[in-house]
């Protein structure tokens, strides 16, 4: 068509508005423009969120083990006690020991195996059984007690030596019994750590699969969740001092605190490390 101009390149006009340097496919500015913040900002945000996701790997890994393994410590102090109890019980009714020589001596090994279990046991588990209760009872303080459930209003030494023997014998047999709101928590405590245990199996297994280089994210994940366990063990050391005995609450929280710094600074221990990372993958045949 004659006379008709040739039009000119798109994008050629200008505005005064600065121009969108990150976001649309034009170097002017857009009236919708697409998303916005530099690609480090992004990187931070993922890195963060990363990080995030594996402090919440570290908490549930951390109360998992302490769950399936107070589980087991409870279960093994009731079979203990139980078989204990028996046994003694079998000495006194077959004149191998007095009934007074029994009670004492199922007093004392029942303080025992309570104090090898507080031993074996979480922080939290720990925390919460000193909270039940801070000390055995003496030998003393159970036959007050026994003779005042049995024979209500009388005294031990007012006892005939047949009611004084039901005395013993009854110390006996209650020593191998547990508390029966605790034992019921078993099975929910295995049921409830198992699961805390899967679900961080689960992340991890995922985060390695899906990564471009796996033997390298498989050191990552191992380095993180490891200096999560650290962490939860050396501040689980100290709560006896920071918190005091029988204080779940406190316990709890600095466990929870002690995991949480020891898997920050495990990430920051492998973000500054990565080059060394990735060479020990190298040499363990991941290719590059």
């Amino acid at each position: 068509m004659s006379g008709a101009e040739r039009p000119g390149p798109v994008c050629a006009w200008s505005v005064s508005r600065p121009a969108v340097w990150d976001g649309t496919a034009c170097l002017q500015a857009a009236t919708t423009p697409g998303p916005t913040g530099s690609a480090g900002q992004r990187d931070a945000e993922l890195r963060e969120l990363e990080a995030a996701l594996r402090a919440l790997q570290v908490t549930a890994l951390n109360f998992g083990r302490s769950f399936v393994n107070d589980a087991g410590v409870r279960e093994n102090y009731v079979r203990r006690i139980a078989e204990m109890s028996r046994t003694i019980l079998a000495d006194v009714r077959a004149g191998r020991a007095t009934p007074r020589e029994g009670a004492e001596l199922a007093v004392q090994l029942r303080n025992v195996i309570m104090e090898e279990a507080r031993v074996q046991s979480s922080v939290i588990g720990r925390a919460q059984a000193e909270r039940l209760k801070a000390t055995g009872k003496t030998i003393e303080q159970l036959v007050d007690a026994t003779t005042e459930k049995l024979f209500p209003g009388r005294s031990f030494g007012a006892l005939e030596p047949a009611q004084r023997r039901r005395v013993f014998e009854h110390i006996v047999e209650s020593s191998g019994r547990s508390r029966p709101a605790v034992t019921s928590q078993i099975p929910r405590w295995r049921l409830m750590g198992r699961a805390c245990v899967a679900f961080t199996v689960a992340v991890s297994v995922y985060n390695i699969w899906t990564a471009e280089h796996r033997v390298h994210a498989g050191l990552r994940e191992g380095l993180v969740l490891g200096g999560g366990a650290a962490g939860a063990a050396m501040t689980g050391a100290a709560t006896g001092l920071v918190c005091g005995p029988g204080a779940p609450v406190c316990s709890t929280v600095l466990f929870l605190v002690g995991g949480l710094m020891g898997a920050l600074a495990a990430d920051r221990i492998a973000d500054r490390y990565d080059e060394e990372l990735r060479e020990f993958a190298r040499w363990l045949g991941e290719g590059w």
